[in-house]
């Protein structure tokens, strides 16, 4: 069946009983972080696995690392309406054949052996989403005077299924970018008694300058990281050797609740 593709609300499925109207923005608003989170304060988790590519300038992308890694996510409505998001990310790397953890790196481009850090995110910025802005809250930017969700958010369906794209915001200036694609049950979006959806993430796709332990800043390109993820219940529910990693060496990165 072919997909409806609509910026706002998308086609009726007949299985599907409507909660959310996804042409008004605060439905689209809740909607949203159902889809990506929890409509509760809460850890919301997700496991990703994928590849990473270098792309130098007209070569074919060069496979170099395999990643997997965590995001856990936790949202918090705010007395106007908006919503808070923290999260807590770390990635490990695998080796692109044995698919082994690895702590060094042969790198196919420079030649060099390069000692390996996971990767983290550690900036202390939360983002800041509402019908009328979407930022970081480190980034200097006003509300716009109408809604401008839907510019933010693209809704298609296919049957009884449905996909979210969105992009994440950084601040301008900042050469990373991030797209992804959420896809879940459109039963369980518009069932009011859940406060979340069971959702996976087909193919995010983030663009970021080259990994510093990678010692590359002098060469031209970038990296991009292609990776599949799944939104779980607890961390408990993580690859069980993936989970050992995290507990002993970045306990830190198992809550996204704010302090």
């Amino acid at each position: 069946m072919a997909a409806a593709a609509i910026s706002g609300a998308p086609a009726r499925a007949a299985s599907a009983k409507r909660l959310y109207d996804l042409a008004k923005p605060e439905d689209q608003l809740s909607a949203m972080v159902k889809v990506k989170g929890s409509l509760e304060p809460e850890d919301c988790p997700h496991w990703y696995y994928g590849t990473i590519y270098g792309v130098l300038p007209g070569k074919a992308p060069v496979p170099l690392v395999e990643l997997e890694g965590s995001e856990v996510d936790w949202y918090a409505r705010q007395p106007d309406g908006s919503y808070f998001q923290w999260s807590k990310t770390i990635s490990y790397f695998r080796d692109i054949k044995t698919r082994q953890y690895i702590t060094s790196f042969n790198n196919p481009i420079t030649g060099k052996v390069n000692t390996i850090v996971p990767n983290t995110i550690n900036v202390k910025a939360h983002y800041i989403y509402s019908t009328h802005i979407f930022k970081r809250s480190d980034e200097a930017k006003e509300p716009a005077a109408t809604p401008i969700i839907g510019d933010y958010l693209k809704w298609t369906e296919s049957g009884d299924w449905a996909w979210l794209n969105t992009d994440r915001p950084y601040p301008p200036g900042l050469p990373f970018g991030e797209s992804q694609s959420s896809l879940f049950p459109l039963a369980e979006l518009h069932d009011p008694s859940l406060k979340k959806v069971n959702t996976s993430f087909g193919n995010p796709t983030y663009i970021s300058p080259w990994l510093f332990w990678m010692d590359m800043k002098d060469h031209p390109g970038h990296v991009v990281w292609a990776v599949q993820a799944k939104k779980m219940r607890s961390v408990k529910e993580y690859p069980r050797a993936f989970l050992n990693l995290l507990e002993k060496n970045n306990p830190d990165k198992l809550s996204a609740k704010p302090v």
